[in-house]
């Protein structure tokens, strides 16, 4: 991705990780530590995660704020990745 992105670009991407009904990829908060992924499905039944970190800092900026806001909010059970990765829920927009 390219530092040239706007409040916008990140809002569109936000709506689509967090889609309920998108399943790949999707935005991740680690129940281990706090931080933020983007999980994606890589094939053959496997998955695996980016850091937000990785992304353009607007991103980790904006999500940082929806969630302590409340308006992003982690649903469903913890689950792994993989063996040994860490653990995960799911983000989405608050109804």
């Amino acid at each position: 991705m390219t530092d040239d992105v706007s409040i916008n670009k990140v809002m569109d991407a936000l709506r689509q990780w967090t889609d309920e009904k998108v399943h790949s990829p999707s935005l991740l908060v680690s129940v281990d530590n706090g931080s933020f992924h983007l999980g994606y499905y890589v094939g053959m039944g496997s998955s695996d995660s980016a850091s937000i970190d990785k992304f353009p800092p607007l991103y980790k900026t904006t999500i940082e704020q929806l969630f302590l806001k409340d308006k992003l909010q982690a649903s469903g059970r913890v689950f792994t990745l993989y063996p040994g990765s860490e653990r995960f829920k799911k983000l989405t927009f608050k109804t």
